[in-house]
């Protein structure tokens, strides 16, 4: 696993949590570590996605890096080892899935969610149009995936009451 150690979390109120104890990922050529009481909402999906997309889930770990590091980006969180541009934030986001055994789907999902955040955030959009002939078409494809699954789920349920 990436993590030598942590995040350890308590629930603080309202969506959001707490580390408790310093958190450290370990990866090949990164480490960074989390100081003790950093808060965190876990992933920040719209409560619109959350039957696909819950905030917890086997990324949450990878979530609470990826706040922590945004918020050094902000400079509201004094984090030496962080990686140095939004672009790195979030490749890393999703490498740390990867490593956390995040299925394909759900991590590219992830991975275009947080990008598409980052154009709406001043701080994090810079280098944004390099990543946007990946974004892009990945955007369209989970959206037809994700269209798709849903004329299914309506198709069965509209079968079950004409045979009812």
């Amino acid at each position: 696993m990436p993590f030598a150690h942590g995040p350890v979390l308590t629930y603080v109120g309202r969506g959001r949590y707490r580390t408790v104890g310093s958190t450290e990922y370990v990866g090949a050529t990164d480490r960074i570590t989390i100081p003790d009481g950093f808060d965190t909402d876990l992933a920040s999906v719209p409560r619109l996605f959350w039957m696909l997309l819950p905030p917890q889930g086997a990324y949450e770990k990878a979530a609470v890096l990826h706040d922590a590091l945004c918020e050094a980006l902000a400079g509201r969180q004094a984090m030496p080892d962080s990686p140095v541009s939004a672009r790195d934030v979030d490749g890393l986001f999703r490498r740390v899935m990867r490593e956390s055994g995040v299925g394909f789907f759900t991590r590219w999902a992830m991975f275009v969610g947080v990008r598409w955040g980052a154009l709406a955030n001043p701080v994090r959009r810079p280098g944004w149009w390099r990543d946007a002939p990946v974004v892009m078409p990945a955007t369209a494809l989970l959206l037809a995936v994700v269209l798709t699954a849903i004329g299914g789920v309506h198709a069965v349920i509209s079968q079950l009451f004409v045979l009812l």
